[in-house]
């Protein structure tokens, strides 16, 4: 159907949103378990960069996840009414049942010169007229 032609954002965007966030979790977990655990001392300001990557792929997942069913919601609330939905698809159902009439490329003789309904008849070609004119 035509109306359903453009697909919602919603799920696209949420999966982006998650796979973002689970990748940013997964390597400041790494970076921990590799890096700053094995040391011991910890200074404040490697603190201060892992629990904020990490609370921000926290965030990233959180919005993702709640983003598909808000998209979803969003793509109902963008259709028209049941009745308009019903209405365009007894006109998709006419037109497939009814298609235009097509005449073949290179079509010589009485079909190819019939007019098609909807259309304009096409003129006859003029024929040329010789204007004679005296010269003094």
């Amino acid at each position: 159907m035509a109306i359903l032609s453009s697909p919602a954002f919603g799920p696209r965007t949420a999966i982006g949103y998650i796979t973002g966030g689970l990748l940013l979790n997964v390597w400041t977990v790494i970076y921990y378990f590799a890096y700053v655990r094995p040391e011991g001392a910890v200074t404040n300001n490697t603190w201060f960069w892992l629990l904020g990557l990490f609370v921000t792929g926290l965030v990233f997942v959180f919005l993702g996840v709640f983003l598909g069913p808000i998209g979803r919601m969003a793509r109902k609330a963008e259709l028209p009414p049941e009745e308009a939905m019903q209405a365009e698809e007894a006109v998709q159902k006419t037109a497939a049942a009814n298609p235009n009439p097509a005449v073949a490329a290179g079509a010589t003789g009485v079909a190819a010169t019939q007019p098609v309904a909807g259309q304009p008849a096409a003129a006859a070609p003029a024929q040329e007229q010789h204007v004679r004119r005296d010269t003094m």
